[in-house]
């Protein structure tokens, strides 16, 4: 019976360890791949770039909802996130509500596509193309 016992513990104490590795690596692919920006129906195609000099051609982008207004965006870190909207070539300012640690929202107009997403010295262009 205690030969039972143990290895049981054993087993558990394996499923611990699955479980915690299992979650770190999640955990470091969730780091690698933030920030992401995303609608209700789907997630916006993202272009790292050096300088917001001028706009990058960001290939074959996802479509979405002509009605999407809020645009969500998901970064874990701690570094201070800023959203522009791009006007030729020029960018302005939005209101970026933090709704919880991680997660961010702004409002979208009819007519924006393309913003400019500054995480500490990390430049992103995000667009969204509604049909």
């Amino acid at each position: 019976m205690k030969e039972i016992n143990i290895m049981s513990n054993n087993l558990s104490k394996k499923k611990w360890v699955c479980v915690i590795v299992g979650l770190i690596l999640v955990g470091t692919a969730i780091m690698y791949i933030s920030p992401i920006a995303f609608v209700s129906d789907g997630v916006l195609t993202r272009k790292k770039v050096n300088e917001y000099k001028m706009q990058y051609d960001l290939g074959a982008t996802r479509r979405h909802d002509y009605q999407a207004t809020d645009i969500y965006l998901v970064y874990f870190g701690f570094e201070k996130v800023l959203v522009q909207k791009e006007d030729m070539h020029e960018g302005y300012d939005i209101e970026l509500v933090r709704i919880m640690p991680f997660l961010y929202r702004w409002k979208r107009e009819p007519k924006e596509s393309v913003f400019r997403v500054t995480i500490g010295n990390k430049k992103y262009y995000y667009t969204i193309v509604s049909t």
